[in-house]
This record gives C-alpha cells, structure tokens and sequence, in this order.
C-alpha cells in the first residue's frame, strides 16, 4: 500500500521544516502462523504433513520423535518435558496428540498463552475426563471451552490419515472463517436467501 505524507501539514503530517511532500510504501509483515503438535504416532505424522501443506510452520514437541517422521517439521523439540517451550502465539494452532502421557499438563500450558486454537486428539471418553479435570483443577469454563475435544470436524474418519484431515480441516474452517457446509448446501442456501430477499 501506498501512503501519501504531507510534510507541511503539523496535524495530519510529519510537521517537517523542510515542507514537501512523502510517498511511503508500506507493506505488513504479519506474523507466520505455526502449528504446534505436541506428541507422536501417526496421527501426529500426518498432521505435520498435512499442516506444511497448508503452509503452516510445524513444530514437533515430543520426547521420543525423530526426524525421519517428520521431514516437513520446521522444529523439532525432544528435551521439553514439562512443555515450557510451548509458547504458541494468538495466530498459532497447538494440537494435543500425546497420547494421554502429557495430555493434562499441555493443555494447561497451552491455555496459559494466547494460541488462537487449541485440540486434544483423543476419544469423547478421554476428552470428557481431561475436560473434567481442567475444571477440576479450578480453571473457568471460558478456559476449558477454549479446548477443542474431541476436535476435528464430523467427517466419519476411521484411519490416521482421516483423523488428521479432520483436525486440520477444523483448522482451515477457523483460520479462514469457513461454514462448514458442504459447498453444494452453501450455495443452494445463499440462492434460496437471495430469491427469498427478492420475491
């Protein structure tokens, strides 16, 4: 973008003694949004692949990972236990794939930044009870709904792969403010609303 400064101008420009006028190009350099997976296994493999395809940076924090997994990761972490180097931003997405070994402590940790989206891969039952011990543990229910669990869209997913399409799907769908809806319904919808608004 383009940004005229009048030189001359105390009020709305730089008040400069010189006078004259500023043509100034602005371009913003807005952060670069990462997708932290904390844990391993295959769901976790294809969550990175999928995430660097997505054009996500990708950071693996997992004690027992390796590089040969996950040849798109941008960062792998294999010395945080108590997971002090999560520290998501707000345009950030953190996944909780530890496999119930870390699950309680990642998520607090990660509810105590600003990540803009926060998952637990883990069954309804499993999600029940870390949602219970969240609140358990005092943490207020604006906290505890921040956590999405189960996470990942309804698309009937069975395997790894599909699990992962699903969370990074959800993903997609709050990055870019997405319906949900199959595109077919959505513009069946808005046609309908439109004859609807002129009839």
């Amino acid at each position: 973008a383009m940004l005229d400064i009048d030189l001359d101008d105390e009020m709305l420009g730089a008040g400069m003694p010189c006078g004259g006028s500023m043509r100034v190009y602005i371009e913003p350099v807005l952060p670069h949004p990462r997708l932290w997976i904390m844990g391993h296994g295959r769901v976790a493999e294809s969550l990175c692949l999928l995430g660097d395809m997505m054009g996500l940076r990708v950071i693996v924090n997992d004690p027992s990972v390796d590089w040969e997994k996950y040849p798109q990761a941008n960062r792998l972490i294999t010395d945080d236990i108590d997971y002090t180097q999560l520290q998501p931003e707000a345009c950030d997405y953190v996944i909780i794939a530890t496999q119930h070994k870390g699950d309680h402590e990642s998520i607090k940790r990660a509810l105590a930044s600003d990540a803009g989206y926060i998952a637990l891969i883990a069954s309804r039952k499993r999600s029940g009870l870390v949602l219970d011990y969240l609140r358990e543990e005092g943490l207020p229910e604006d906290e505890v709904a921040r956590v999405m669990a189960p996470s990942g869209l309804d698309l009937g997913a069975r395997s790894p792969e599909e699990i992962a399409l699903c969370v990074i799907s959800e993903i997609v769908l709050v990055r870019r403010g997405g319906s949900g809806l199959r595109m077919r319904d959505k513009l069946q919808q808005q046609a309908a609303s439109l004859t609807a608004a002129q009839g």
